[in-house]
């Protein structure tokens, strides 16, 4: 459901503000955090906490659900402190784990629901113009879509490197296979996704995919 304002005399409450980007690494901030340095785990969860709630969101389309993941993945990981040995990055781990969660909480041949919430979280923590915002929003929509058609091996790789932008490598190592397999998987999406895209010639959103799929990272 939307929310809305209008209407209302009340004042929105402010958004309280986060802390400001830790400039130790995750390997660091684990080290840390085994230490029993809470503000550490703290940085780890600011640092992820929103690509992990849109990757989510975007495989269940149950808001309520990728917040439960967002904090069961981070449980995990709290639990999983003396085991991790990240070396710059904790985000495969993350993703991996937040992935698994997010497909045992899709119910099977769910239908699809409106995403109009996936597009406004994207939105609110986007600075451009509200035209510029609306487009994207909508490419998003027509690309969630359309992901409806895939099974969850390609969709999985698409919502990794189309919506979470993440380089082929690193996308490899989190489904755990090679990178030329993501690669054919993403070719085998995005020719699975052409009928549904050419519907909206407006949305310059195949292309892009494409040249995503074959950039070399």
């Amino acid at each position: 459901m939307k929310r809305s304002l209008r209407g209302t005399s009340r004042s929105p409450k402010p958004v309280p503000a986060e802390p400001e980007r830790d400039p130790r690494n995750d390997r660091e901030l684990v080290y840390a955090a085994r230490r029993g340095d809470v503000p550490s785990f703290d940085a780890l969860f600011y640092r992820y906490r929103d690509g992990i709630y849109r990757l989510s969101l975007a495989i269940t389309k149950d808001p309520q659900a990728a917040e439960e993941i967002v904090v069961d993945t981070f449980a995990r990981a709290y639990r999983a402190l003396a085991r991790l040995e990240p070396d710059d990055t904790l985000r495969p781990w993350l993703y991996r784990v937040a992935i698994n969660e997010s497909y045992d909480r899709r119910p099977r041949g769910a239908p699809s629901t409106p995403l109009d919430e996936a597009a406004e979280e994207v939105a609110a923590n986007d600075e451009r113009s509200p035209a510029a915002l609306a487009e994207r929003a909508e490419t998003r929509r027509v690309v969630l879509a359309a992901l409806e058609t895939l099974d969850s091996k390609h969709r999985t790789v698409v919502v990794l490197h189309y919506l979470s932008e993440l380089p082929l490598a690193e996308i490899a190592v989190i489904v755990g296979c090679p990178v030329g397999t993501v690669k054919s998987r993403l070719h085998y999406a995005l020719r699975r996704l052409r009928t549904h895209l050419a519907q909206h010639p407006a949305r310059p959103v195949e292309p892009s995919l494409h040249e995503r799929a074959n950039k070399k990272r």
